[in-house]
């Protein structure tokens, strides 16, 4: 073995650490031959005893070009001392001392054999994509190490270019050892401008072209996702159309393995190739004869909405981390270039690292994993970052609508561990099972093919039917972008293993559409959409549905599946910030059917709603799915438990004026805030408007229960029903201390107006002489008015002495003459208080 890789220079210090101790974490940078060296490397080490390494990596076409590059090394072909183990492909033999695996194959090696007694190391590369199938398989190896291999302790590697060795350091009790790149200068030219999203795709192509033009060698181009790369490609095609020897090609994980090792592939000297890529080639990749990166600066990825049990797209800036390994493409075999539009500035702001897929992710898969290992608390594992709460709630649901785990606790069901057999995602191993209960095995298999498998089809609208129709039919003209015989060995796959499970079958009487409608519905049970009443026959370029889970998404009004009042919404996403989201595929479903057949999907209820038309209660039969009300008929039955909290829902809902206040509601709700107030010495209840509908069941809801209707609820009597939220003891009390009444010198008594701050005592300013102090309750001066004779307001006090001194005199003299009936003494502390005029005085005298 040659020494002309950088690893070279660290693999002594390597071999040390992994011969005296059980980890070893190794950064190297892109370019040092980590991945096609350090495995072989490994190969003869004495620690091995026989046994196997493993080597995980992010990719299937990862893991087989690695596997290709090991075996080549030692002039062999795949399968022997090197093989591979992908979905749908495998190679290798009983002589096989390194099997490269992608991560859902090592999580399951790990549920099929919990010691990995056959491995002495597993060797996790590229691990700073933290993809949820790493650190769930990180975290069970730690524990596995710590259950079963006190006697033979499994060692583990972690391998990247760029880490957060902190965290790694951490859970492993060890030190980083540290590699250069390869020796490869990369120049990298900065445009420094600043862009927004939509723009990147022009900027790109313009730059793409002036590479094309400056520099030799092949170009890799990274773009966020498919979108982007169609645009770039069109642009492309259009500018070099005729250039010869040149190849303009896509990669992406949606294409077939096949296509995607075409892309990779050396060309000969006299070619060249622009190759437009998502994220795929950031890592793992070796893309032969790149000397040019254009990067984008863009990263897509999705992110789990847990509230709406929603994916997103979420097109993000690239971060440093993923830049850098972007640039160290140009630099693997030759100096190379890397255009960035941005500036060396706005590069030193960029985030340091990628937030880890477990943060962003659903869970159902990881937490049928967990429940399938015998975890009960998501904390038990050792996590590098623990699976967030919320997420971790919501898959619970999923798994527990798909009857996969116990209702209370983290254990599977008879199906779950049907489920957890089929190594698929649980809502699709959950459709594959359903499909041999109902004897429509060889329908959910073909259906599980399409959607595990990605879509083969694009632009002709979302039909699930139209691409059963392709996989199933021979003489169909549609055209797919991926063969038709990647999905049949699909098929043969979940075929052979449904076989294997021995479950009873419950046959249902169904048509091959009804069937596939319900399979998929009790798959994507939360996904099951209703067709919004406003958009039937409009004009618009969308078809809106609303979903079980609540969301709102749509279709464009050319798509055929759009006349469907019912469909299943099978593939869903959207972008962020947008309030809809983009049904992609779908397919129509007999509700009919699925009151039948899926009866434990809906949900009866009767309905209270109070109707404005109708100034009454109203009552429905409702049928529920989800958050769908899929059927309503009025009902003459109003029961009564529910009556009371449906009228008080619409006193909530339209607020207290619907009820019938009047002035003397007012008085006293006014008289016993006053009591609140200023009387220490009680507790009094609060009575605002706030407060009141909050605790309507508490005061109103005893009176309510014949009440119906807006004439009934009309008569209640409003004082009465307030006034009895106080025991005895406190309308006692409150009469005494805050009375509605004041008797004033007169010896008459006037209602006191608690409505006003302080309160207001109106009185004919005649019936006051004589008083000398200013009225009070509970110790607070009333605000008097004192009236004229004929009930005007002539002054407002609040100091009773000050008036007679001050402002009496002035009036009498104003007054006198214009009510001269009436008495205006001098002296009106010592005069008779009346409410009489001069003559009736003389005569009562």
């Amino acid at each position: 073995m040659t020494s002309s890789l950088p690893i070279h220079a660290i693999l002594p210090d390597l071999l040390h650490t992994l011969a005296e101790q059980d980890q070893a974490i190794l950064e190297a940078a892109p370019g040092a031959g980590k991945t096609t060296v350090v495995p072989i490397a490994l190969m003869n080490e004495a620690w091995l005893k026989g046994r196997k390494i493993i080597m995980l990596e992010p990719r299937r076409l990862a893991a087989k070009a690695a596997a290709k590059r090991l075996a080549d090394t030692l002039n062999e072909p795949v399968g022997k001392r090197i093989g591979y183990r992908i979905r749908h492909d495998t190679k290798e033999s009983q002589d096989t001392q390194v099997l490269v695996v992608t991560e859902g194959v090592l999580t399951r090696m790990l549920q099929d054999d919990p010691s990995l007694s056959d491995i002495s190391l597993v060797i996790f590369d590229e691990f700073h994509e933290r993809n949820l199938h790493s650190d769930l398989a990180f975290a069970l190896c730690l524990q596995t190490r710590e259950l079963y291999r006190d006697d033979n302790p499994l060692k583990l590697l972690v391998m990247s270019a760029t880490l957060d060795t902190q965290l790694l350091e951490q859970r492993l009790g060890c030190s980083t050892l540290s590699s250069a790149g390869r020796s490869y200068p990369v120049k990298v030219l900065y445009n420094n401008k600043a862009l927004k999203i939509a723009e990147v795709s022009d900027e790109v192509s313009c730059t793409v072209l002036q590479a094309y033009r400056q520099q030799s060698g092949n170009i890799l181009v990274f773009l966020p996702g498919q979108k982007e790369i169609r645009q770039v490609h069109q642009s492309l095609n259009k500018e070099l159309k005729g250039q010869a020897n040149l190849s303009i090609l896509p990669l992406y994980g949606d294409l077939s393995l096949q296509e995607q090792e075409k892309v990779i592939a050396p060309t000969d000297e006299s070619e060249r190739k622009i190759v437009l890529a998502t994220a795929i080639a950031q890592t793992s990749l070796t893309i032969e004869g790149i000397r040019v990166v254009v990067d984008s600066g863009l990263s897509r990825e999705a992110r789990f909405d847990a509230n709406t049990a929603t994916t997103r797209l979420h097109t993000r800036r690239a971060t440093q981390a993923e830049t850098v390994q972007r640039a160290g493409r140009a630099g693997r075999t030759q100096t190379g270039v890397c255009y960035r539009w941005w500036s060396e500035e706005q590069q030193h702001r960029l985030a340091a690292q990628a937030q880890p897929q477990i943060e962003c992710l659903e869970l159902s898969a990881l937490t049928l994993n967990l429940a399938q290992w015998g975890i009960q608390d998501r904390l038990e594992l050792d996590w590098i970052t623990p699976p967030p709460e919320g997420h971790f709630q919501q898959s619970l649901d999923t798994l527990r609508q798909l009857n996969a785990i116990e209702a209370e606790e983290l254990i599977l069901t008879a199906h779950g561990e049907h489920m957890s057999q089929l190594n698929l995602e649980p809502r699709l191993a959950h459709l594959l099972l359903l499909g041999k209960q109902w004897g429509h095995s060889d329908l959910a298999c073909q259906a599980c093919a399409l959607l595990s498998e990605g879509d083969p089809m694009s632009n002709i609208g979302s039909e699930f039917a139209m691409r059963l129709q392709w996989l199933t039919q021979s003489d169909t003209k549609l055209t797919a972008h991926k063969p038709k015989h990647f999905y049949q060995q699909s098929i043969k796959q979940w075929r052979h293993r449904s076989a294997s499970i021995e479950i009873s079958t419950r046959t249902k009487d169904l048509s091959e559409e009804d069937a596939l409608g319900l399979l998929l519905a009790a798959t994507f049970f939360d996904r099951i959409a209703q067709r919004q009443s406003d958009t039937k026959g409009n004009s618009n370029q969308k078809v809106h549905y609303k979903l079980t889970n609540g969301r709102l998404a749509s279709l464009d009004n050319t798509d055929s599946n759009g006349q469907s009042d019912y469909l299943v919404a099978l593939d869903i996403g959207g972008h962020q910030g947008r309030e809809e989201d983009q049904i992609y595929l779908s397919h129509p479903l007999n509700l009919a059917a699925l009151n039948k057949h899926l009866p434990e999907l809906k949900k009866e209820v009767t309905h209270l709603a109070w109707s404005k038309k109708d100034a009454r209660l109203i009552s429905e039969q409702q049928v529920w799915i989800g958050k769908l009300c899929v059927q309503r008929q009025v009902s003459s039955q109003l029961p009564a438990d529910a009556t009371t909290a449906a009228i008080n829902q619409y006193i909530r809902q339209a607020g207290l004026a619907v009820l019938p206040w009047n002035q003397d509601c007012d008085q006293l709700r006014a008289r016993i805030h006053f009591a609140a107030q200023h009387d220490n010495q009680a507790e009094w209840p609060n009575m605002s408007d706030e407060e009141l509908l909050q605790t309507l069941e508490a005061w109103l809801a005893p009176y309510l229960t014949n009440v119906t209707t807006q004439n009934a609820l009309d008569k209640l009597d409003l004082k009465s029903i307030l006034l009895n939220t106080l025991d005895w003891q406190q309308q006692s009390r409150l009469q005494q201390l805050v009375p509605e009444r004041l008797a004033v010198a007169s010896g008459n008594q006037h209602k006191i107006d608690y409505q006003q701050s302080p309160p207001k005592l109106s009185v004919k300013l005649q019936e006051a002489f004589g008083m000398t102090h200013t009225p009070q309750v509970l110790g607070q001066n009333l605000t008097l008015e004192l009236l004229s004779p004929a009930q005007r307001p002539l002054a407002v006090t609040h100091d009773l002495p000050f008036f007679w001194q001050n402002a009496y005199p002035e009036i009498k003299k104003e007054m006198r003459g214009r009510y001269p009936k009436h008495p205006w003494p001098d002296d009106p502390l010592t005069a008779q208080a009346t409410a009489k005029t001069n003559r009736a005085l003389r005569s009562s005298q």
